[in-house]
């Protein structure tokens, strides 16, 4: 588990939630996404990206995650009926 505390104190971690906040999200917002996300994406960029980058890399990941699905889109897959097999714990 990320030691959110000391995480968040971090310079490149400030910058980060600043940059997710101006992109429109709120400050517990930005902070609850940066902890969700870090550990993948991290494992898959690294440090590299400049903050903004990784922000963004936060954001769009976040906005696939709850993105509704639309029928009409031909780039989503509709997995609503597996929902209660993901949910299961058998």
């Amino acid at each position: 588990m990320i030691n959110s505390r000391h995480m968040l104190n971090r310079p490149y971690i400030k910058e980060v939630i600043r940059e997710l906040k101006l992109m429109g999200h709120e400050d517990d917002r930005a902070k609850e996404i940066l902890i969700k996300y870090y550990r993948p994406i991290k494992r898959s960029l690294g440090f590299g990206p400049n903050a903004f980058d990784f922000a963004k890399e936060i954001d769009s990941l976040d906005k696939a995650v709850n993105r509704e699905f639309d029928s009409s889109d031909p780039n989503q897959i509709f997995i609503g009926h597996l929902k209660s097999r993901i949910n299961s714990k058998n």
